[in-house]
């Protein structure tokens, strides 16, 4: 699998791809116009996003080439698994809709650090601020420049360098020009075109799996191939299981995984939503800067739980072609297992090689550049924000016009878009998948803060003294962890990020509730009487919805319900690992 030969192509691709882009461009244009006057038009497009716009934008900003490229590569080698990381956050928007929401709309706040400073004090807004910037760049930004520069070197042949500084500086254009008006509003249009064209490839992937070109013939083929019971599949899944597992047999099709599985042990599974989840959803500037800038509470909190509906469904369309490209080719695990994995990363390239006829490749082009262009302007849009309003203004410039902070906002802008095209180049001469490596890195930048956050809203007494020992504390127990695996033999159980995330976290709310026991004081500068969840019923209350069709609690529940079947559907419940 070289994913590298190049993609022939009609003018009618071309034609489409263009096409996308004047779209593109025309919206960009009309949303940016006038956003340039305020830091809150800038950075929060006014405070008027309706919830399809938050929704749609999340979902744009949230879904990108690292999930196309890097979650099916991750599911060719893993199965289904890939999917719980997506289940998992349509439970972590449910509780985000109902718990977390209020607090952020009603703190009228423009970034997460600033929301931080009230409750815990400029340190802790410091220190947040400093790791938002660096997990931005080295998570999210670099890993979908990479990953979209991969697909394009793939579709043409082009080398990997040129494509990764191109699709940056493209990408990152629109949240210079019209900031997060602009970065909304193309994520509506991108989201659109990227569901449908990557939706468009796999259904048109199943009817090519058996004679009868039949989608739910096709599916079933594919559950089939992926059990792994005869043939070359029995093969590949012999030669990948032990390198997935010890606990005997690897079972392609559950969720619900060894304690030593790579991405998702059972054993971290609950941990895997209020941690990383909380954290991604609640306290990620370029994710929550779209609920920041919702109209009011209730469009929030109606676009979250859209957003949570197209989690839900996601792994229809980027885990599904992972199970069908090991039903066309699972001689490509027979290889040597150290370059599986970015033979993998490969495989979306080769799905469109094999299944999508030139004449329609344009649409998945279109689908790439949106990828790339959705996420990497939501992280330069939110960057961007921070490195202003809570490192630029508090320390350097608190006078600053707000002109002033504009325009250092586009040049901050800028900054970040060079920063991820360095990490991007640093990724592609890695050895881990895409997707592996943003899940690592996430998991352990998350726990000392999803554990101040809880305990902050838990807790009244809870102080700046404490989140900073959290922080701190947290942080460097994430890396002994990390570097007690290399230095000594651990079990297999020990290495999954997934079960070594949990015991951060652990440290990290111990740590919390220590540091505030061992320096009581308020913290200067915070709120004096602190919200929490006992003292705010009426603000949680707010913005539910007084009809069943616009009730967030009917849709949550649906969602909480759907999400549930689904990774029961695919559980030992219905395919039971062999032997047990």
């Amino acid at each position: 699998m070289t994913g590298t030969a190049t993609l022939s192509m009609l003018p009618l691709d071309y034609v489409e791809f263009f096409v996308f882009l004047a779209l593109l461009s025309a919206v960009g244009v009309w949303s940016g116009r006038g956003e340039r006057g305020s830091t809150a038009d800038y950075f929060l497009a006014g405070r008027k996003l309706p919830w399809y716009a938050v929704g749609g934008s999340y979902v744009a900003a949230n879904v990108s080439t690292e999930h196309f490229v890097g979650l099916v590569g991750a599911s060719y080698i893993l199965g289904i698994a890939p999917a719980l990381t997506q289940w998992h956050t349509s439970l972590a928007e449910i509780v985000i809709v109902f718990l977390f929401v209020p607090f952020l709309i009603r703190a009228r706040v423009i970034t997460v650090p600033e929301y931080l400073a009230r409750r815990f004090g400029p340190g802790v807004r410091l220190a947040f601020a400093l790791l938002t910037i660096f997990a931005n760049i080295t998570i999210f930004m670099a890993a979908v420049m990479y990953a979209g520069g991969l697909a394009l070197a793939g579709f043409f042949g082009w080398p990997l360098l040129a494509c990764i500084i191109g699709t940056g500086i493209f990408a990152g254009g629109w949240a210079v020009y019209g900031g997060l008006n602009t970065v909304a509003w193309t994520g509506v249009l991108t989201a659109v075109v990227k569901i449908g064209g990557v939706g468009l490839l796999t259904l048109l992937a199943l009817k090519a799996m058996t004679p009868s070109g039949s989608v739910v013939d096709g599916f079933r083929a594919v559950i089939d191939a992926n059990l792994g019971q005869h043939g070359l599949w029995q093969q590949a899944l012999a030669a990948s299981g032990p390198h997935l597992t010890q606990y005997g047999d690897y079972n392609r099709l559950t969720v619900f995984q060894p304690p030593d599985h790579p991405l998702i042990p059972w054993t971290g599974t609950f941990f895997g939503f209020i941690s990383v989840g909380v954290w991604y959803g609640v306290m990620n500037q370029f994710i929550v800067q779209r609920v920041l800038g919702a109209r009011d509470i209730w469009h929030a909190r109606m676009g979250l739980v859209m957003a949570g509906y197209a989690k839900l469904l996601l792994p229809l369309i980027i885990v599904l072609p992972g199970l069908i490209l090991f039903t066309r080719h699972p001689e490509f695990m027979l290889g040597e297992w150290k370059d599986v994995q970015h033979r993998a990363d490969g495989g979306f390239v080769v799905l469109v090689q094999e299944f999508l006829p030139a004449g329609l490749r344009g649409i998945l082009l279109a689908v790439l550049i949106c990828a790339v262009q959705s996420t990497v302007s939501s992280v330069v849009n939110a960057t961007a924000a921070i490195l202003t309003l809570d490192i630029y203004v508090p320390l350097l410039r608190p006078d600053a016009t707000e002109k002033q902070k504009v325009r250092f906002g586009m040049l901050a802008s800028v900054l970040a878009i060079v920063a991820g095209i360095i990490m991007a180049i640093a990724i592609s001469r890695m050895d881990a998948g895409i997707y592996q490596y943003m899940q690592t890195i996430n998991a352990f930048v998350a726990a000392p803060f999803a554990a101040i956050l809880w305990v902050g809203l838990l807790w009244r007494r809870m102080n700046g003294a404490g989140a900073i020992t959290a922080i701190v504390g947290g942080l460097l127990a994430g890396m002994a962890i990390k570097a007690a695996g290399y230095v000594w033999t651990m079990p297999s159980w020990y290495y999954p990020f997934g079960n070594q995330a949990p015991v951060c976290l652990l440290i990290s709310l111990i740590l919390c509730v220590v540091g505030t026991l061992a320096h009581p004081a308020p913290t200067p500068g915070t709120e004096a009487s602190p919200v929490t969840f006992w003292n705010s019923g009426e603000t949680l209350r707010e913005g539910l919805g007084d009809k069943w069709y616009n009730s967030i609690t009917f849709w949550a529940g649906l969602l909480l319900a759907l999400t549930l079947l689904s990774m029961l559907a695919f559980s030992q419940m219905f395919f039971p690992t062999r032997g047990s």
